[in-house]
Order: structure tokens, then sequence, then C-alpha cells
């Protein structure tokens, strides 16, 4: 049989099927920073425990357990579900501690829980019991994900891919405020090197020297011995083109030089550190991988430790969706459709409504394999090539790659050309002969 909220709600409600609906409780659980909110009903919508505020706290965890716990005294409930809103990182640990107890918990998707206010006519009423209550509606009707992705060594996977996104986010924000000091500093020398502050040699000479001065003092056989003291190699004609751009450069008064240059060498030694912490987190994530269920992925030309790692975290268990179009449909991806009174809107975008984690993911893993894999190579250029524009190319990128990575992670197969390609001419057949049928 197939339930409109798709696996997990069948699976909820095959295990409440029969106890009488004021025998099966929900606990609903809107968290802050410091406090929580909460409140136990039924699956008639009766609010069998009054709201409680606890604080997130050992103390305050076993407080709600406690209320929860009466609450399935008094009414001899053959059902307890507690709900917690996905609000970030606050509602982790206590989402945790409970499945840890052996309690059944789903996290709550803030959207759906605003969208269910809203249809109880409290959209522009917005408390933390208000919340409670319209995750009561959405755990009635058995909404919600089980805490399967934050399990083992998944859950240390996706805290390391956490911290290596942060690390990568400032390090762009980083490189702007680089960018600036160097073009005050050393105007012009950036431009000589093709790949800018990616190149080590570049910021190795815009920490060291004190300014376009000395740079232009020295020769060419100076610079390319004052490389090879600091650990770099550079050859003559980059030597030689760096000289004299300096020698061309403009100059702020020495005031102003020393300052900036001092800022500049600052910012790149931080710059620096935020890049030895994302290879640490290559590293450790390097460590975890085969440890997980997307360690299999590592097998695929293109794709890499860190993409495997973004495209596991974000999926977690692959088994708690039905298919790989419903983890598709649940990363936002999929595309939004406004069909009335036999009106069709013809404009066809992805719906947005859904995991932005793993959203991104699959377009990270598309773009990867489309530069190594040779079908998805081919299969890029035939998208760009009958005009489709860069970004529904991405898309159809991350559908394809997923489809891939998500059959991989459920048999845990490693990756086989020959069987890729049997099955990508095996789905051009059967297109093919639906096209014939249709004509």
């Amino acid at each position: 049989m197939a339930f409109a909220g798709g696996r997990a709600q069948a699976d909820y409600m095959a295990r409440v099927r029969g106890i009488p609906p004021e025998q099966c409780l929900v606990v609903p659980i809107d968290v802050g920073k410091h406090s929580a909110v909460s409140l136990v009903a039924d699956h008639e919508g009766r609010v069998v425990h009054d709201p409680i505020t606890f604080p997130m706290t050992a103390r305050g965890t076993r407080t709600l357990v406690s209320a929860a716990g009466a609450a399935e005294r008094a009414t001899t409930a053959g059902s307890v579900r507690f709900g917690i809103e996905a609000a970030g990182h606050y509602h982790r640990v206590l989402a945790s501690t409970l499945h840890a107890s052996g309690l059944d918990v789903v996290e709550l998707n803030p959207a759906a829980v605003k969208l269910a206010r809203s249809q109880l006519g409290q959209a522009r009423v917005k408390t933390d019991v208000r919340d409670c209550l319209a995750m009561v509606e959405l755990l009635v009707r058995g909404q919600g994900w089980p805490l399967h992705r934050h399990d083992d060594q998944v859950a240390l996977q996706a805290m390391w891919v956490a911290q290596r996104r942060r690390k990568l986010d400032a390090v762009q924000a980083l490189t702007n405020q680089v960018h600036a000091l160097a073009d005050l500093a050393f105007p012009a020398i950036a431009a000589t090197f093709k790949t800018g502050f990616d190149s080590p040699t570049l910021r190795m000479l815009l920490s060291t020297i004190t300014g376009p001065d000395e740079l232009a003092a020295m020769d060419v056989e100076q610079l390319v011995a004052h490389a090879a003291t600091h650990g770099r190699r550079m050859l003559r004609p980059k030597a030689r083109q760096v000289v004299a751009a300096a020698q061309d450069a403009l100059r702020l008064p020495d005031g102003q030089q020393s300052t900036a240059q001092c800022l500049l060498a600052r910012e790149i030694a931080a710059l620096e550190q935020l890049r030895n912490e994302i290879r640490y987190c290559d590293e450790q994530l390097a460590a975890i991988l085969p440890s997980t269920p997307a360690g299999v992925l590592a097998s695929v030309p293109g794709i890499g430790v860190a993409t495997a790692s973004y495209y596991g975290a974000a999926l977690g268990d692959p088994w708690r969706f039905t298919n790989a179009d419903a983890a598709y449909r649940y990363s936002g991806l999929s595309p939004s459709s406004y069909d009335s009174a036999g009106r069709h809107h013809a404009k066809t975008q992805i719906s947005r409504q859904g995991a932005v984690e793993l959203r991104r993911a699959m377009i990270t893993l598309g773009t990867s394999m489309a530069l190594s894999h040779p079908d998805f190579v081919a299969y890029r250029r035939r998208l760009l090539a009958a005009g489709k524009k860069p970004m529904v190319v991405a898309v159809a990128l991350g559908h394809r790659s997923h489809r891939l990575a998500f059959a991989m992670m459920r048999s845990q197969i490693p990756y086989d050309d020959q069987r890729w390609t049997a099955a990508v001419a095996k789905g051009r057949s059967v297109k093919a002969t639906e096209a014939t049928a249709t004509t």
C-alpha cells in the first residue's frame, strides 16, 4: 500500500495500526539555544500534558522524559513518538540523547512546521507553543525522518564535512580580503600568476618581501634563490616576469605601504592556517570514508574523498529512502509543477523545498564526474550542444550521478565500467521503445 508521505509514514502507520488514537502519543519539541518547549498530545489532537519549558541540559532532558512517561502511564499508551524540529545544530545533541535512550525520535523540517502552522490559521502567530501544536499535526500524520544519518561513523563523517565546509567558507572570505590588501601592497604582482592566490609561490612572495621596491631591486638569480630559501622552485622566465612587474608597479606612501604589507603578511599566514585545517579535514575524512556507506563511491572515476564524503554525509542511511527518486525529491532538486483545471505552467524550476546539504552534494557529485568520467563528459557536451543552460546541465548531471551513487551505496558493489555501460545502453533502449510507441 502506497502512502502520501512515503516509506517513513508507512512504517509509522504500520506500527500504530490497531492502537486506539487516544493511546498513540506524540511529543513535539521546539528547541532553542539554551532551552526548549514541549508538550504531549494524542492522535486525536488532544493535549494530554501541558506545555513545559526545560533547559537544554541533562537535567532538563530528564524532565522532558519524565513528563512523557507520566502521560504514557496515564493513558496506558501503546506508542510514544518524539518529534524535534531540525533547527540548525541546536537540536542535534538533544535528539541524539533521546535516541540513545531507546526512544522513538524523528526530525521535522522547519519549512513543514511553518506550513502546518499556516494550515492551522496561525501563519502570523509564532510562539514556541504554536510551533509545538503545528508539529503535533505533522507527527500524527506520520511525518518526520528517523535519526539514521547521525549514527556511528556517518555522524563523524557529517561533523568533519561540516568543519571542512566552514573552513572553505572562511578561506573564500579571507581570500577576498587578501586580494584587496595585495592590490595596495603589491599592485600588479598577482596578475603575473595565472592561478592567482592558489599559487603557493605567490603567497610566499607576498608574505616574505616588504614591497615592490625590494622586489624590483632583485635580479632574476636573487629572486630564484629567495624562492628556494623559502621552499619554492621558481623558473627564471617567471622570475624575470615578476621582477619586471615590480619595477613598473605603483607605490603607496611609505607609511601606508608598510602597514599594508604588515596586514597582508598576517592575513596570508591566517589563510595558510585555514588551508592546513582543510588538509587535516581531508585526512580525517579519508580515514573515516571506508567505514561508511559512501566508501564504495571512491571506486568511481572522478569521485574523490571530499566529494564522496559530502554526498555520504548528506544522504546518510540510503535505506531510509524508498528509492533514488525519493532521495532526489528530498533534496529539493526535483522540478516543481503547477497544474490546475487543465492549465499547465510552462516554466519548470527545481522546487528547492528540501535538504540544502544534499542538494549541493548532488550538484558537486555530478560536476566532479563530468570532469573525468568519459560517459559524464560526453553527456555534459550533449546537453550543452542541445542549448541547455549551465544550471540545467548541472542539475541533470547531479540527477544522473545521484542515481549511480545511490544504487552503489545500497548494494555496496564497487563501480564496474562494463556494468554502467550496459545500464546506460538499457536505459536508452527503453527510451527509444517508449518514443516509438508514442509516435
